[in-house]
Order: structure tokens, then C-alpha cells, then sequence
């Protein structure tokens, strides 16, 4: 075995990483929203459109992309191990 392998199993492939931290970031962002929408109307204020939307919309979003990664990552190993 080689010192530099290209097959390297512990090597996660760069776009698996982007989509995967990209879903975290938006599910974070999400919550955070409905965070916000929460305490406005804990206060009596009517939130943002764009809030709500956003807490509304965010998180299948960023959780489909965590999916992706996901199968993406199976996808990866799988090939790894029949070669």
C-alpha cells in the first residue's frame, strides 16, 4: 500500500461535506426563525412575513439536504467496498 492513497476510506468527498454543513447551517437558521416567531407572538406582536416563511420553509429544506449527504455518503462507501 501506497503512503498517498486516492481511495482513502477516511476521507469524506468535498461535496458531501458542503452539502452537508450547508444543511446544517439552514436547519440552524430555521430554528432559529421560528425562535423569533415564537417570542413574537409570545409578546402580542404579529412577526414578519419573511420570518414566518423562513421558519416555515427552512427546515425541510435543510433537512432534504442533510438526506442528500446522507445518501450520498451510503453511495460513496458502497462504491469503496467492491473496489
Amino acid at each position: 500500500m501506497t503512503t498517498y492513497d486516492h481511495k482513502n476510506i477516511d476521507v469524506t468527498p468535498t461535496w458531501i461535506a458542503a452539502v452537508l454543513w450547508l444543511g446544517v447551517a439552514i436547519v440552524v437558521v430555521s430554528f432559529l426563525a421560528l425562535v423569533g416567531v415564537l417570542i413574537y407572538y409570545f409578546t402580542g406582536v404579529t412577526p414578519a412575513v419573511w420570518l414566518f416563511w423562513l421558519a416555515l420553509l427552512a427546515f425541510p429544506t435543510g433537512f432534504i439536504l442533510i438526506l442528500v449527504a446522507l445518501v450520498g455518503n451510503i453511495m460513496v462507501r458502497r462504491r469503496r467496498q467492491r473496489s
